[in-house]
């Protein structure tokens, strides 16, 4: 064994019975849940006071068998990834330079090498390099058609560590998973925690994203940062209000400014489009000019901005390799009145007309005199574009609100909760009950 270093973040002894017991049972047979839950019960007799291991993170490197990486806390509850190998096996290159913990010889076997890299939330590159080059099951996934609670809340370090082991208890309980986070403020803690949680079942990650500037055609270099930062996750959340106040404006008024902001081609596919009845699944609607120009100007602006926004992180993820789908989802609920449902009907085709259909859609539902009648009917039309509708929590969704919800949507919705640390594992259990039993 190499000499003992006072400073390092893990005992060397303890690591080495850790790293023995790997490989005693991991390394002559698949790695599945199985064996990394008989390694946890083994381990729980072993006496780790400067590890705290997260064995759902357990992986073998994809090119080298005989090497492991594990997920730990050190002595100062420092975020780790040990990497653990046979001194044959050779050197992963995909951490440079980690802190060697020791070489030290197998009870019954070769000689072993474990080493420790920083894997702290903001050790971004860290964990990129382990979601995309040792274990992709950790990358977010789309939504899906079924129910879904997105949890957000600060400090997300602790939030969704919490969150995912309520969300493993629902998933068990009922076979629905119902796995999302907002990450705004935290893109990759996401991915952190699905790996120290073993999180492998699939999982939403939404980012919300502002409109670029006054242009449609304007991306800034600072927005294009910002969706490349963001360009994991799988739902890219992208507010659609449109022009306040419109209600006052004249025919005359909305004319003249459909003339001014549309080309002849523009106007031409607009009125070919839209200026017909629309089947929003509870019942048919009927868009008649003067109504169409009267939508068309009010999201023209935002709406040529989420056409943009859409090709930019389309192209961002292709440069970064992402291959995998992502989620627009386009949010209303900012407007000064409640969503109508010509406008939802608006702004759902026209998306789907341009090959880029918007998977949810989170509505204005302040103002509505029904709201139950109100989510019946804009969750038909969403079904219709095959689009789920997103519902952020407010104080007044009594448990009877909830079941309204639940009852309206069939299903198919997102909710989003924003709590603490303490509660969220309560909210979630709270709010699989009224949305899946």
């Amino acid at each position: 064994m190499t000499p003992v270093r006072l400073d390092l973040p893990v005992r060397p002894s303890e690591a080495a019975e850790l790293a023995n017991l790997v490989f005693d049972l991991a390394e002559r047979a698949p790695l599945t849940d199985d064996i990394r839950n008989r390694i946890a019960a083994r381990a729980s007799a072993l006496r780790l006071d400067t590890i705290r291991p997260y064995f759902g993170s357990l992986e073998r490197d994809p090119v080298h068998p005989s090497s492991y990486y594990l997920a730990i806390d050190g002595a100062a509850a420092e975020p780790l990834l040990l990497h653990m190998a046979l001194a044959t096996a050779p050197t992963s290159s995909l951490f440079p330079k980690p802190l060697l913990i020791g070489r030290m010889r197998r009870l019954r076997g070769p000689e072993m090498v474990i080493n420790a890299i920083p894997f702290a939330p903001s050790d971004s590159e860290q964990i990129e390099k382990f979601c995309f080059r040792i274990d992709t099951a950790f990358l977010p996934r789309p939504q899906g058609p079924g129910p879904t609670i997105t949890v957000s809340g600060d400090p997300p370090s602790q939030v969704q560590p919490a969150a995912f082991e309520a969300f493993r208890s629902v998933l068990k309980r009922t076979g629905k998973n119902l796995t999302s986070f907002g990450l705004a403020t935290a893109p990759d803690a996401g991915l952190w925690s699905a790996i120290r949680a073993g999180w492998r079942e699939g999982y939403n990650t939404s980012a919300e994203l502002p409109l670029p500037g006054t242009s449609p055609d304007e991306i800034s270099d600072a927005m294009k940062e910002t969706i490349r930062r963001v360009a994991a996750c799988s739902t890219f959340s992208i507010g659609a209000n449109g022009l306040p106040g419109l209600e006052a404006w004249s025919d005359a008024a909305i004319e003249e400014r459909f003339e001014k902001t549309f080309t002849a081609d523009e106007r031409g596919w607009i009125f070919d489009e839209f200026v017909r009845s629309f089947d929003g699944g509870n019942a048919v609607y009927e868009l008649h000019s003067a109504q169409v120009l009267r939508l068309a100007v009010q999201f023209a602006h935002s709406l040529r901005q989420i056409d943009q926004l859409h090709v930019s992180i389309r192209q961002t993820r292709s440069s970064l390799k992402m291959n995998r789908s992502f989620d627009l989802e386009l949010l209303l609920e900012n407007a000064s009145t409640a969503t109508t449902p010509q406008q939802l009907i608006f702004c759902l085709h026209w998306f789907k007309q341009r090959g880029r259909p918007a998977r949810l859609v989170a509505p204005c539902l302040e103002g509505a005199r029904d709201l139950a009648e109100q989510l019946r009917t804009l969750s038909g039309i969403a079904l219709h574009f095959q689009a789920k509708l997103s519902i952020r929590s407010v104080t007044s969704h009594t448990p009877e609100v909830l079941d309204a919800i639940a009852r309206a949507t069939l299903g198919r919705v997102n909710y989003r909760l924003c709590a603490t640390p303490e509660v969220i594992g309560a909210c979630i259990h709270r709010l699989a009950g009224h949305f899946v039993g």
